[in-house]
């Protein structure tokens, strides 16, 4: 008699991964929508941040060695979904700006110096990060940028002017991208780019503050650099490959950018079933009628598969070491949840009726901060933009 082996499970989540979730959901009870309110009003979310250190979450994906907890990508993004889904609304920029530029760029390519230096501090809550890419005249086009640092000796001395820099007020470290060759010398215009840490309270930085409309845990800045000393020992990496390097911080940005925003569209949308069960018109619930049902059951339906992306790009940057294959899903996974997500929140407003625009029932807060997800990081035309050029082989489009 022949007996075969059942084959191992295809999308049920390990016991461990349950076990990180759980931990997720009691640190997120502890913190209500009043809470997250008051944060998207500027109030710092430091007991928050320091409940997250607590659990091991700023860790997650940090080697042991530097007190984090020697997990991936996999388990970091599920953290950021669950929060999310537990309704931390902008718990997923906190872990992008700080465990993503600082956390996941120094594990890959610090120095060991700046590993012991600043890695525990992070994992600890006590140490928080900024980047600084995008530029006024560059955009989506960073190998365009403007900000160069030219050397002098041992050290380099670095002009230029950075745009919507989230947290920049509050971080400890700035990792600085800036040019160290001109782009007329370079074989490729990806080329001669370099990765620095910067002090943001340096008197050669000046930060001015963009008032934008819309609820997130970090404010947004201006930069302006001139004469910012930097030294070698400063350097991120190899010098004249800080693009190249960035792509392993980029894609990682994206997807925790993409599980907040399947986890904030569940949170949308499971308030909309309560809302819609409850709530009574004509002597029925409205939730009984298919106007108002459907279009919550083709949500939720919508961030299933989303996720499904999610999770398998996540698995990817834990295990497939080919960069490119990396980033065709990881492109794929922020399209397709950051549109899903957004379209939850617009039926939560929708299902709620005027309620829906009442902070009190915070699904307009949602809805404004999943906008954002649609423009940053990586607008939905780029994701396009990609997909087509380098998963379908169709001509560069710009």
């Amino acid at each position: 008699m022949t007996t075969t082996q059942s084959p191992p499970p295809a999308f049920e989540e390990s016991s461990e991964l349950g076990m990180i979730r759980e931990t997720a959901r009691d640190v997120a009870s502890d913190y209500d929508d009043q809470y997250w309110r008051d944060v998207a009003d500027g109030a710092a979310p430091e007991e928050f941040w320091a409940d997250a250190a607590e659990a091991g979450f700023l860790g997650t994906s940090i080697p042991e060695e530097y007190g984090g907890e020697g997990m991936g990508f996999w388990e970091l993004s599920a953290i950021v979904e669950e929060l999310a889904r537990e309704g931390c609304m902008g718990a997923g920029m906190l872990f992008v700006v700080t465990v993503c530029f600082g956390g996941i760029t120094l594990t890959n390519y610090g120095t060991e110096a700046q590993r012991e230096r600043i890695l525990p501090a992070l994992v600890d809550g006590e140490h928080l990060f900024c980047m600084a890419l995008t530029e006024p005249d560059a955009g989506h086009n960073a190998p365009n940028m403007d900000t160069f640092a030219e050397r002098d000796g041992e050290e380099f001395v670095i002009d230029g002017s950075k745009q919507w820099i989230s947290g920049v007020d509050r971080a400890d470290t700035m990792l600085l991208v800036a040019r160290t060759r001109p782009r007329e010398e370079v074989e490729k215009r990806t080329q001669g780019v370099t990765l620095f840490l910067a002090d943001p309270d340096d008197p050669a930085i000046e930060l001015r503050e963009i008032d934008v409309g819309i609820p997130t845990p970090e404010r947004q800045f201006e930069v302006s650099i001139d004469g910012y000393r930097a030294g070698e020992d400063d350097v991120v990496g190899t010098e004249g490959a800080g693009l190249y390097q960035l792509f392993d911080t980029v894609n990682p940005e994206r997807l925790l950018g993409a599980a907040d925003a399947v986890g904030t569209g569940r949170n949308a949308l499971e308030r909309s079933v309560e809302y819609a069960s409850d709530r009574e018109v004509f002597d029925q619930p409205i939730g009984a009628h298919q106007a108002v049902q459907h279009p919550i059951a083709d949500s939720w339906s919508k961030l299933e598969a989303a996720n499904l992306l999610v999770r398998k790009a996540a698995w990817m940057v834990d295990n497939e070491p080919d960069p490119k294959k990396r980033a065709q899903v990881a492109n794929m996974a922020k399209l397709r949840a950051t549109e899903a997500g957004h379209e939850a929140t617009d039926v939560a407003v929708q299902t709620h009726g005027g309620n829906g625009f009442s902070r009190d029932y915070t699904v307009i807060d949602m809805w404004k901060g999943s906008r954002l997800g649609k423009v940053a990081p990586g607008s939905t035309e780029m994701m396009r933009n990609h997909i087509a050029e380098h998963t379908l082989g169709l001509p560069r489009s710009y």
